[in-house]
């Protein structure tokens, strides 16, 4: 915080010179000849009045209280960064309320036609300035009154400035007061979509804010690099901007929200497409530099509800290629034009059979990964486009690869999880409290270290990996061990390079496939490999493979489906063999038991299976499986 006694400190930083005595500091401008003199003497500040510089109460110009010295670091840098003195003004003053109370801004910025084009409030750094976003978003806060009051503005900024190690840190958040476009032709189609333009009152414009808006806002719209005097911009997102997920900004109960005031009641349906929306957010941080700005973001005044989701299936047809080794079909909005330039004279019967088949596969091959509603017509379009820019900028922000907390993360997967997805017959998400005392009952100090002393990473899989929670307690247990006979490796397991080949899931459900990749990147272990197929089968393309010593695994952790009625009918086995399989009718249920022979398979001589299993069924009795090592129900 700036105060009195790092006041001189502070002004040296923002480039002001002292006085021979020291007792005067100042600071001109040549380009528009202003200058602000601060006079430690008199404890005064003197802002240019004289070029019309307008301040309306001279308390703001003094040393009494440590808010106004916010005033002079924002004033001083909105000189730097080319605005006249004639546009700034102190202390504007309105009546508010239903007593008519006096409510005066800090600054206000006027443009080049002297119409406001932003309102300033500023407050220290810490306690105030949180408390004052607290009321924004409560009720609206100081600045929303005066948006209510200055109906012209086009921003509305809460600024505060620190002074940390000699350098001044500025921190503000921004509301945009013009109404989003794609907002506007929704708002044509749905009369229960509110724009700012129809709110009179306060409360009006912070139930817009609010309910239309998510209570959006943006970062640093006046000093950033792209923005220049008289033109406030929202500064791209860089991927060296993400920062971590944190507890305090409720990301679930945000989503929730989001679901809750757009009427999306199919919970299960949003945490799919929330799924999806993980994946493109992977595919792009995995893709980018750090000075590189990121595509997964909405950006307002320049995106369309088309081009925010064009651009979120192009990183999910590339994620979904690179993390799950799966095509899906992405149809650029250049594909006719190309397409034209590549058949012409002779070859016009080869494009319309390539255009027939593109047609095709959009027809019966694709489907809208980010429909939070059903889309059929444009007006859903448009109400569904309003959920996905909602989602896209909570989410934005935060960055998932390099995050310094990955526990934290985990838990909030989980919970976004629990929330968001319905079991299935056959189906059953091991907690993890159960998980973690499986794997805690591991001899995995014997087991991470081979006979010379060296790390020993063994190979495990789960064969029905459901939403992955047995190998990402798996792979936070094995790392912790490994840690013990080698400390430099915590250093690397942000990396977990060692996943690569040996923490393995297989899962026949789809959607629960894509969870688990997306959960392991969560939990710190994203090169690990999940494979959308059946845990009953070999696949000698992917490293499993029980016909062999190099496709078997040291540690089976699972907890396979039990009792599904008449599954036999539908087993197709390509690669492998079950003698379990034929002792079981077509109408019989006892999946189970082909899932303990499996175990058996898949473990090398003197591994580990570990497993969950229900009561002993006459059908296990009669099961005759031959087990390489003690096995654990």
């Amino acid at each position: 915080m700036i105060t009195l006694d790092n006041l001189r400190d502070a002004l040296r930083a923002l480039c002001y010179e002292p006085s021979g005595d020291g007792t005067v500091y100042q600071k001109s401008w040549e380009e528009t000849s202003a200058q602000i003199t601060v006079d430690f003497s008199k404890k005064r500040i003197g802002y240019p009045k004289d070029l019309g510089f307008k301040v309306n109460k001279d308390t703001t110009c003094n040393f009494s209280d440590n808010e106004n010295f916010v005033v002079l670091a924002c004033v001083t840098m909105l000189l730097d960064k080319g605005y006249r003195p004639e546009s700034l003004e102190l202390e504007r003053e309105w009546a508010l309320g239903h007593e008519q109370k006096s409510g005066r801004a800090d600054i206000c910025i006027n443009d080049e036609r002297g119409d406001t084009l932003a309102i300033v409030e500023c407050k220290t750094p810490g306690t105030e300035f949180k408390n004052e976003f607290k009321n924004m978003q409560s009720d609206g806060g100081q600045l929303l009154s005066y948006w209510q009051q200055e109906r012209a503005t086009r921003w509305l900024v809460l600024f505060a400035c620190d002074f940390i190690n000699n350098e001044i840190v500025p921190d503000q958040v921004s509301i945009n007061c013009s109404d989003d476009e794609n907002f506007i032709a929704l708002a044509k189609r749905d009369d229960t979509i509110a724009l700012y333009r129809d709110a009179h009152t306060v409360e009006q414009l912070h139930q817009v804010w609010t309910e239309t808006y998510n209570q959006q806002v943006e970062g640093n719209i006046l000093f950033g690099d792209r923005s220049t005097a008289y033109h406030p911009m929202v500064p791209p997102l860089l991927k060296k901007d993400l920062v971590d997920f944190r507890a305090e900004d409720s990301i679930v109960n945000r989503f929730e929200e989001i679901l809750r005031h757009n009427n999306v009641s199919d919970k299960e349906n949003a945490f799919n497409r929330l799924i999806a929306l993980f994946i493109a957010k992977l595919q792009d941080e995995l893709s980018k530099m750090p000075t590189q700005e990121i595509e997964f973001q909405y950006r307002q005044g320049r995106d369309t509800y088309e081009t925010l989701q064009d651009r979120l299936q192009r990183l999910h047809s590339d994620g979904m290629r690179k993390l799950m080794r799966e095509e899906v079909l992405y149809v650029p909005n250049d594909y006719a034009e190309n397409l034209i330039s590549n058949y012409t004279g002779q070859h016009r019967k080869k494009l319309i059979e390539e255009l027939n088949g593109t047609l095709r596969k959009l027809k019966f091959y694709t489907n809208n990964d980010f429909a939070f509603k059903d889309v059929h017509n444009e007006e859903l379009f448009l109400q569904n486009g309003k959920v996905l820019v909602e989602t896209v900028q909570l989410l934005q922000p935060y960055r998932i690869v390099g995050t310094q907390d990955i526990q934290f993360l985990g838990d909030l997967f989980e919970q976004l999880l629990n929330q968001g997805f319905k079991q299935n017959e056959g189906q059953f998400f091991t907690p993890v409290p159960i998980t973690r005392f499986i794997w805690k009952s591991l001899p995995l100090d014997s087991i991470v270290q081979d006979e010379a002393g060296a790390v020993h990473y063994p190979r495990v899989i789960d064969y029905a990996c459901g939403a992955g929670h047995f190998l990402t307690e798996g792979f936070e247990e094995i790392s912790d061990a490994a840690c013990q006979y080698d400390p430099t490796i915590e250093d690397d397991l942000g990396d977990a390079d060692w996943v690569r080949d040996n923490l393995v899931g297989i899962e026949k459900d789809y959607r629960l496939a894509r969870v688990s990749k997306v959960s392991f990147y969560m939990h710190g272990a994203g090169q690990s490999n999940v494979v959308f197929g059946d845990g009953l089968e070999n696949y000698p393309d992917k490293g499993i493979d029980s016909r062999t010593d190099r496709g078997r695994f040291d540690i089976l952790v699972a907890n396979p489906p039990y009792s599904v009625a008449a599954f036999k009918p539908h087993l197709k086995l390509h690669n492998n063999e079950l003698k379990v399989l034929e002792t079981i009718s077509d109408s019989g249920s006892e999946i189970e038991t082909l899932f303990v022979e499996r175990a058996a398979q898949l473990v090398r001589p003197g591994a580990t299976p570990p497993s969950s299993s229900p009561p002993r069924s006459s059908t296990r009795a009669r099961a005759r499986v031959s087990w390489p090592h003690a096995m654990c129900f």
